[in-house]
């Protein structure tokens, strides 16, 4: 009876645990392939960086889901933008915590991966 409950326990577990370790793995290729060759653009296209954006997406996509790195990689890029059009997403607070916590999410993983920011 006792190997019973472990099964039932364990199944549970795993229930509850399963959709944070999948949401890991919820980026497309496309946008894995063009936030490494942004970054690697930043960073004067060195080979090395290869490596060390591939692992700064990692660490985003442990951190973002797919739709809110979309979100919040289009507030942070848009919010840069000069014209009225893009004061939507410089003025509103709810962008500027969106973009903040954004950069931040990117400021961390640029250390875990040895990236130095510019």
């Amino acid at each position: 009876m006792k190997f019973h409950r472990f099964q039932i326990a364990a199944a549970a577990v795993a229930t509850l645990l399963a959709p944070g370790i999948a949401s890991a793995h919820d980026y497309s290729t496309q946008t894995r392939v063009e936030f490494v060759l942004e970054c690697m653009k930043t960073h004067g296209g060195a080979y090395e960086y290869l490596y060390k954006c591939s692992c700064l997406i990692d660490e985003v996509a442990q951190k973002l889901s797919h739709d809110d790195f979309i979100d919040m990689s289009s507030i942070a890029r848009y919010s840069q933008m000069s014209g009225e059009r893009a004061g939507v997403f410089r003025d509103s607070e709810q962008m500027k915590d969106a973009r903040k916590n954004y950069l931040a999410i990117i400021k961390q993983g640029e250390k875990a991966c040895f990236i130095n920011s510019k």
